[in-house]
This record gives structure tokens, C-alpha cells and sequence, in this order.
């Protein structure tokens, strides 16, 4: 298997069904850098959001609101650029037929694989 298809695994794995999906902490801790950040723009501020926050977030949403999670989780991986030991993915994110994300994830190839290090994202919704 070669870096691109492990970077599409790992963002299939750890982030669409770890994060999005079955909010699974051992996916996400498996696919995740203990040091990753989402940065989450907000006016002149950045925000930045670690890998715990970022699931428990979805954990409470899925508790607030469970018919969002029961509408169908579509994505798109249309870009994994590599240069050595660095990568930057862009991903297309819809649920129930709706464009909700556009991600751009960065990635750090380290002794056990390949980690998702930063994310920021552009809301459609």
C-alpha cells in the first residue's frame, strides 16, 4: 500500500467513521496526532480545537440532535498532495444531500504511519 492510500485510510478511518460517523475514540486516537489542532476561524480570532473537543462536540450533537446523524454521510476526497514526510489533503463533506464542508487536513508521516496533525475548514451551511 503506498502513502496515498494510507492517508485516504486514515482519513476514512480515523476522521469520516471515527469522527463523523460512530464518534469512536480509539479510530480517532489511532489516526489523530495527540498534538492535532482544528482551526476554527471565527471573525479576526482562531480558535483552536484539540482532538477530545473536537469529538465530544459531536457526541453531544449526536445527543442533541439524532436525526442528523441518521441522514447519509457523503464524501469526497478529490486532492492528497505529498512531499516527503508531509501531505495535505481536501475533503468534501455532505450530509443528507447537503455540502456542509470543505477540509483541508494536514498531515505528518511519522514511525507508526501517517497522522492527521491540522485541519481548518470553509462552512457551506
Amino acid at each position: 500500500m503506498g502513502d496515498r492510500d494510507d492517508i485516504r485510510r486514515i482519513i476514512e478511518t480515523a476522521y469520516i467513521e471515527g469522527i463523523h460517523e460512530e464518534q469512536d475514540d480509539d479510530k480517532v486516537k489511532a489516526g489523530f496526532h495527540p498534538e492535532f489542532r482544528m482551526l476554527i476561524r471565527r471573525d479576526a480570532e482562531v480558535l483552536k480545537v484539540d482532538p477530545e473537543a473536537f469529538l465530544a462536540k459531536l457526541k453531544e450533537r449526536r445527543v442533541s440532535d439524532p436525526g442528523f446523524f441518521e441522514q447519509e454521510l457523503a464524501y469526497e476526497i478529490p486532492m492528497i498532495d505529498i512531499e516527503g514526510t508531509t501531505a495535505v489533503a481536501r475533503i468534501e463533506l455532505s450530509r443528507g444531500g447537503v455540502h456542509l464542508f470543505t477540509d483541508y487536513q494536514l498531515f505528518y508521516k511519522f514511525d507508526d504511519g501517517w497522522k492527521i496533525v491540522s485541519k481548518t475548514f470553509h462552512s457551506h451551511v
